[in-house]
């Protein structure tokens, strides 16, 4: 079946998982301005960092039959990489996108743990699906909404973060008295 390919998780990897989503959402919410220009500097600098390897590593490899390529692509990354240091607003859209990606991929993956947890005649099984809805709503929002401001989305990541790290915790502390056979593979 379909859902096999989902593990269940461990009561202590949900509260892991909780407990990081939660600091990671209160810091966000006490730095919003400062969050938004580290991701951008990190972003900026990563396709600098890539691009200085694409520009350089056909002097390293000279069997490499795409070097005209790679340093076309290298040069690119450091010109963008660059832009984004420069203009840190633009940076903050592509951000949202990707930020909008992650949310929807993890609620489709919690959508269908839910689903597994239900199978597995699990009370709590309902935490996954609520958490799996907030996600895909959040991640819809920032596709439809992108230029909403990357304040107001750096808020909306900090509460979300916040949120789902205290539902992930409750469903830890829950998974305590029923996780009979979760986590290990055993149905």
């Amino acid at each position: 079946m379909y859902l096999e390919f989902v593990n269940t998780p461990t009561r202590s990897a949900i509260a892991w998982r909780g407990i990081a989503n939660a600091l990671l959402g209160i810091i966000i919410l006490v730095w919003p301005v400062a969050t938004v220009y580290v991701v951008v500097l990190f972003f900026a600098l990563n396709l600098i960092s890539v691009g200085l390897y694409s520009i350089f590593e056909p002097l390293f490899d000279r069997t490499n039959p795409h070097s005209i390529m790679d340093i076309i692509i290298g040069v690119l990354s450091v010109v963008f990489g660059l832009y984004l240091i420069i203009k840190p607003e633009f940076a903050a859209g592509i951000i949202a996108v990707v930020l909008a990606l992650w949310a929807i991929l993890f609620g489709v993956l919690d959508i269908i743990l839910a689903s597994k947890a239900r199978k597995l005649k699990l009370e709590f099984g309902w935490l996954f699906a609520f958490t799996g809805v907030i996600s895909l709503l959040f991640g819809l929002y920032l596709i439809l909404f992108p230029v909403a401001g990357i304040l107001n989305i750096t808020w909306l990541v900090g509460l979300y973060a916040l949120v789902i790290g205290i539902m992930l915790l409750l469903s830890s502390i829950l998974m305590k008295s029923t996780n009979k056979g979760v986590g290990n593979g055993k149905k």
